[in-house]
């Protein structure tokens, strides 16, 4: 048969998933995870409850020049299958608690399994290998418990949640007919719906054709996201079959380096570009991607590159840094710093420059990190306090990612590179500080800054204290959010001092009344009054906590007065010193 043979046909689901044919349906490795939460289940089931005697499903693509070997391999329409793989495996497993056990058996071996000679079972579908155990233990063997399990991986949380979904609609639609016989005459009548519903059956029998083809099919109907478009169009380009299994394998280690972060790869596949090739929208990502590329092999190792460094900008500790050095010197703790600050903030858009100059630390001449700690500096005031637009600065940091990479790569002589990089490092920074909110913005922003009871709050208040006592202590610098908690001097219950909580919700959580003390410390102070209080925070070797002690003791009370007074301070201290830009 012609490698290029490609047949479409309308077709039904039963002739493409429960079909005679022993050939197994292949979810491919690379192919995304199962994804489809209750939004695409209940769409589904509105598809088999209608009243239409032929609603259309979707279209299908396999590629079949491994049909040889045993295996269709899926390149669009998994999402579907293992949903009516569920499906089915609902309706086998309630037949059974119905008690007609000869009905459930038929369709475990006419539609999730084959059946051979002796009677031996072989799954008809073959998931992708994050998916497959799980599948094949609780979806394919029959009657698991699978309502009383509790996955911890999210793809296998989706498959129960599917599964309870659909059972339980099932259940509903049975529970209004009184007699077993006619419940299991319902639940046939499902599965001759189910296998009912029409597709299109494309069928090709070369892998590159076959992605060509599903760009083609995907391109109109439902908006498939960028990195589905973009994977398959490098699988497309990349003609060698070993060239094209290396890209499979990096494409499933960038899914896996990015799932971790909890970021979208779209974000992801977005920054990269903005990092090396130009600032772009998310919308038109795709088409620029497949304007300006030639060369995919060298894309996918360069996405695969880049989602190392991006795993550990958004997820990294110290240690993942440690061994960064330029000319000789390590430098990697300071690089850590700026970037788990700015992580600190909530704060993505510099993530581009960051994916850049890690990307180029093995070529930079010069050490990083003063620009970093500029873009730190800035992001606090402009981004944290502030919370001016962030489409501004990404197209800032889009323009000097591309310079500093374009610099490090502009010659083989050393001195003209370290020039470019100079260049371009000196550019971020002038036009970074022309770009700060004013003095006065600062301070009124920084004014209505308060503790409030969510993680990235309290991570913005911690750091802003603990940049706050680094100014003030001749101490080495040391985030160290382990064993630093954040202390309300006035408790936020104040009711042994005498105060409600109405009266000093206005200023109780303002970061005038608040300090950092060690986590032993903080657990014994509790909401005692001021007096009982101080012994403990004067225990305290933290120089800002000092301080607090400090004006406590010479005034011999802590009022409104005060918070609001060291609030102010601390707000001017902060423009001018701590977050200042030179």
């Amino acid at each position: 048969m012609s490698k290029f043979k490609f047949e479409a046909k309308d077709t039904k689901l039963k002739e493409v998933l429960f079909s005679s044919t022993s050939s197994r349906i292949r979810i491919p490795r690379y192919q995304r995870p199962y994804a489809w939460t209750e939004e695409q289940v209940s769409e589904y089931w509105s598809d088999i409850i209608s009243e239409d005697q032929a609603y259309f499903l979707g279209s299908f693509i396999f590629n079949k020049e491994n049909e040889d070997d045993g295996f269709i391999d899926v390149i669009d329409g998994q999402q579907r299958i293992l949903t009516s793989t569920i499906f089915i495996a609902v309706l086998r497993n309630i037949s059974y608690k119905l008690g007609d056990k000869k009905y459930s058996e038929l369709l475990q071996r006419q539609c999730i399994a084959f059946e051979d000679d002796e009677g031996e079972w072989t799954n008809r579908v073959l998931p992708g290998e994050s998916t497959m155990l799980f599948f094949e233990e609780n979806i394919q063997t029959p009657y698991s418990d699978i309502e009383n399990i509790k996955p911890e991986v999210k793809e296998h949380k989706k498959i129960k949640s599917n599964y309870v979904y659909l059972k339980n609609k099932v259940s509903t639609l049975l529970d209004s007919i009184p007699n077993k016989e006619d419940k299991i005459k319902k639940i046939k009548q499902l599965r001759k719906k189910i296998g009912e519903l029409v597709v299109i059956d494309i069928e090709i029998y070369n892998e590159e054709i076959a992605y060509e083809i599903f760009e083609t099919v995907n391109a109109r109907g439902v908006e498939l996201s960028v990195s589905d478009l973009l994977k398959n169009l490098i699988f497309s380009k990349i003609k060698d079959k070993k060239g094209r299994e290396k890209a499979k394998s990096y494409w499933k280690e960038i899914e896996n380096n990015i799932e971790e972060t909890g970021v979208d790869i779209k974000k992801f596949v977005r920054y990269f570009w903005m990092s090396k090739y130009k600032f772009v929208t998310e919308k038109k990502l795709y088409s620029e991607i497949k304007k300006e590329i030639s060369n995919y092999s060298e894309l996918i190792k360069d996405l695969h590159d880049s989602s190392i460094w991006y795993n550990i900008i958004l997820q990294g500790n110290i240690n993942d840094f440690e061994q960064i050095e330029v000319n000789g010197k390590k430098i990697g703790k300071k690089i850590f710093r700026s970037i788990f600050a700015t992580r600190l903030m909530n704060v993505t858009q510099c993530n581009v420059l960051f994916l850049s100059i890690l990307n180029s630390i093995d070529e930079l001449s010069m050490d990083p990190s003063k620009v970093l700690n500029t873009i730190e500096k800035f992001t606090y005031q402009y981004s944290a306090v502030c919370k001016l637009p962030g489409n501004k600065v990404e197209k800032i940091y889009s323009k000097y990612a591309i310079e500093i990479s374009n610099a490090v790569n502009s010659s083989k002589n050393d001195k003209i590179k370290h020039k470019n990089t100079q260049t371009a490092f000196n550019n971020l920074s002038v036009e970074l500080k022309s770009s700060l909110p004013s003095r006065e913005l600062f301070i009124e922003k920084f004014n209505e800054i308060e503790y409030k009871n969510s993680d990235s709050a309290r991570k913005l208040i911690k750091y802003t204290l603990e940049e706050i006592d680094k100014n003030k202590s001749s101490d080495e610098y040391k985030l160290d959010f382990d064993s630093i908690n954040i202390e309300h001097i006035l408790p936020q219950k104040p009711q042994k001092w005498g105060l409600s909580v109405k009266e000093v919700k206005p200023y109780v959580n303002l970061i005038g009344n608040l300090t950092l003390l060690s986590t032993k410390l903080n657990s014994k102070i509790g909401n005692d009054i001021i007096s009982k209080k101080l012994p403990e925070l004067k225990k305290s070797e933290i120089q800002a906590t000092k301080e607090v002690v400090k004006s406590i003791e010479e005034k011999d009370q802590w009022t409104d007065e005060m918070i609001r007074a060291r609030h102010a301070e601390l707000a001017e201290l902060s423009i001018d010193e701590i977050w200042k830009i030179n």
